[in-house]
């Protein structure tokens, strides 16, 4: 009688497909977990001892100890403590060396003979009785003059009135409505709330039920006074001659430039809106 051994893989797969890998997986299974416990076992026995089997096989260097020699000191050899309430003097700045002035000097120089072949006879030192003798032609006398006679300035022609000519200086271009003026301080409104109540609202804009905003451009003189006007917003006829043919009495401060007061235009609106 011949005995069959059983395999555990061959009873699995009896009947069934052998060639797409699964088989051979489980064949190969036992050696491929036998290997990887061997090479887990090794990697942990070197992580675990490698390092002191390193340190046996390298011998280790011999440690440099630096020797300090110590000295015995006592408190009584010690100087006394510098005080706290006395000031310290500041340390002395460096010495610097500074070079010494530079003086001025004059060189002396002897002078040295002619020979008389160069010597003009003519030039002669003058003697001191020649020196006195000479003083009144060169200016060296005090002489007193006539005080009274005062100087002649001759005859003098004319009346001693001179004419000057006056040179007007030209007035100053007049500045446009539209023209940009740079102003210390614009003019400004003094009696707007009188003007307002003496414009009122019209009647027949109210009736009609016609609001808008009326805006003029005004001329100011340098008193302040109104001097013309050009209406820039025109919502309705009634309400712009409502406020044309009282806009005269308006009073304003005077613009001022440069510290003084000049003519400009400034703009003035006109709000008409009924309350409902």
């Amino acid at each position: 009688m011949q005995t069959v051994y059983a395999d555990l893989d061959e009873i699995v797969f009896e009947g069934r497909e052998k060639d797409y890998g699964a088989y051979e997986i489980r064949k190969k299974y036992n050696r491929f977990l036998i290997r990887a416990v061997l090479i887990s076992f090794l990697v942990f026995i070197l992580a675990t001892f490698g390092t002191k089997t390193l340190d046996w096989l390298i011998e280790p260097e011999e440690e440099l100890i630096e020797t300090v020699t110590a000295t015995p000191v006592q408190l009584s050899d010690l100087p006394p403590p510098p005080s706290l309430d006395e000031e310290q003097a500041p340390p002395p700045p460096p010495k610097v060396n500074i070079p010494p002035p530079v003086r001025a000097k004059i060189e002396f120089k002897v002078p040295k003979p002619a020979p008389d072949e160069t010597v003009d006879d003519e030039e002669t030192i003058k003697e001191m009785e020649e020196i006195e003798d000479s003083k009144a032609d060169i200016g060296l006398e005090d002489v007193e003059g006539e005080t009274d006679i005062g100087y002649d300035f001759g005859e003098i022609d004319g009346t001693g009135n001179v004419e000057v000519e006056v040179v007007e200086e030209a007035p100053a271009p007049e500045i446009g409505p539209n023209d940009f003026v740079l102003l210390e301080k614009e003019p400004a409104p003094v009696n707007m709330d009188d003007l307002r109540r003496m414009i009122g609202y019209p009647a027949m804009a109210k009736e009609a039920e016609i609001e808008g905003k009326v805006i003029l451009r005004v001329q100011v003189d340098k008193n302040g006074r109104y001097v013309k006007h050009i209406v820039i917003k025109d919502p309705h006829p009634i309400l712009t001659k409502a406020v044309t043919d009282k806009i005269r009495n308006l009073s304003f401060t005077p613009g001022i430039q440069a510290g003084k007061p000049i003519k400009v235009w400034v703009t003035i609106p006109f709000d008409f809106k009924l309350l409902k």
